[in-house]
């Protein structure tokens, strides 16, 4: 049992920290700097590889897999029970399935570090399988339950059966325990969540990313020079990554007949990536010199430090995300942007409009529309120094009043 007077203890439960890349290690630090009166401690993915210190535990993959299969046995259609029951045998497991990816060991690992009802788990990045394991928990603990706030960053919630997806929700939140707290990082996300499924999650639970909040910087004119637009993380279909080479094109034929200087796009991508046949193999015909709009390829590995320089030596982010993933989602590039005073060129209809309503971000929809705004930031950078200053003291006052901080005072 926790001693009242010791050292309260904060576990973080998350199962995607596994590298030094993408935002889930940057959430341990903002987690850390949130509780620095709190000890510590880590449970991390199954091939975590210890690069922000040694873990209590491990997640492992065969529990999620485990998990998948009991709630088609329980939730699925006929045709998925038979297929279940197949990858039950094929795992050489019971059909006595555990009643939660991982509730038993979560369970297991509170006794052994003595957390109780005095201590914190939070976990940034829940989904279904988190929502089961706590609910677990917190049948066997009872009274010695800790506080317990799990985060949502999407609408599946790791289950892409909608169905299934809907019906283990609805078991759960029967049951849901008066020891956890549901927060989303999006309001799009919580008034979707409130609004389906009448399910309790407050939204506005950002953390911090890999930008820190800092003294604004200086503004170029854009008259002279060049300007940098960046486009950050790993390639993926939902944040446009196959409408760059079209986008940069259209900025280069736009850009003949304008006065601004050079434009270079600062892009994060494999070698395969920027290759012939890659996602980005379109661009090859931009890499060279003596043109209006270059190409800076630049890799997707790189260290935290590599990172922040990188993105500070940008003038403007470039966001062509698909509406239907990032309308409800949030990006963690946003809060980048936000924090480091970048103005952003964004899809029309993403989520976090509140970050993006201060006179610092410009929608597009069409390649055309993206070639346009691109260009019309960078004729005149200054224009965009206040609403980016703006954004930037909203970001600072959510960080500030962290529904995080609430519970814990409660």
């Amino acid at each position: 049992m926790s001693d009242a007077s010791a050292r309260q203890k904060l576990l973080i439960v998350e199962r995607k920290l596994v590298h030094n890349r993408g935002h889930h290690h940057t959430q341990i630090a903002a987690l850390r700097r949130y509780f620095p009166d709190h000890e510590t401690i880590i449970v991390a993915g199954e091939a975590y590889d210890g690069f922000l210190g040694a873990a209590a535990a491990k997640l492992t993959n065969r529990s999620i897999k485990l998990a998948k299969l009991r709630s088609r046995l329980l939730y699925g259609n006929a045709f998925e029970q038979i297929a279940a029951v197949l990858g039950v045998l094929k795992a050489k497991h019971s059909l006595k399935l555990p009643p939660s990816a991982f509730g038993k060991q979560l369970t297991d690992i509170c006794r052994s570090l003595d957390l109780g009802a005095n201590d914190l788990i939070v976990i940034p990045t829940a989904d279904l399988d988190t929502l089961e394991s706590v609910v677990e928990l917190s049948a066997v603990l009872a009274d010695e339950t800790p506080r317990i706030c799990l985060r949502f960053l999407n609408s599946e919630l790791g289950d892409r059966n909608e169905k299934i997806r809907s019906r283990r929700l609805s078991a759960i939140l029967a049951k849901l325990p008066a020891s956890v707290f549901l927060f989303s990082e999006t309001e799009e996300l919580a008034a979707y969540f409130q609004a389906s499924f009448r399910m309790p999650v407050e939204g506005g639970l950002y953390l911090p990313c890999s930008m820190p909040l800092a003294a604004p910087p200086g503004y170029k004119t854009g008259k002279n020079g060049s300007f940098r637009v960046g486009i950050f993380g790993e390639p993926r279909p939902e944040k446009g990554s196959a409408r760059i080479a079209d986008i940069v094109a259209a900025v280069a034929e736009v850009a003949q007949s304008g006065s601004v200087g050079t434009i270079d796009f600062a892009i994060q991508g494999s070698m395969a990536d920027f290759s012939e046949g890659g996602v980005y193999g379109g661009l090859q015909n931009f890499n060279g010199g003596g043109r209006n709009v270059t190409v800076s390829p630049h890799g997707n590995r790189i260290s935290p430090q590599e990172f922040e320089q990188l993105f500070q030596s940008t003038d403007a982010i470039l966001l062509p995300y698909e509406a239907a993933t990032y309308g409800l989602q949030g990006s963690g590039v946003v809060q980048d942007a936000v924090a480091a005073y970048k103005p952003i060129i964004y899809a029309q209809g993403m989520s976090m409009k509140a970050f993006l309503s201060f006179g610092n971000a410009l929608p597009a929809k069409t390649n055309q529309d993206f070639a346009e705004v691109i260009l019309r930031i960078a004729a005149d950078p200054s224009r965009f120094q206040r609403g980016t200053e703006r954004a930037a003291a909203y970001f600072q006052d959510v960080l500030a009043n962290s529904p995080l901080v609430r519970i814990l005072e409660s």
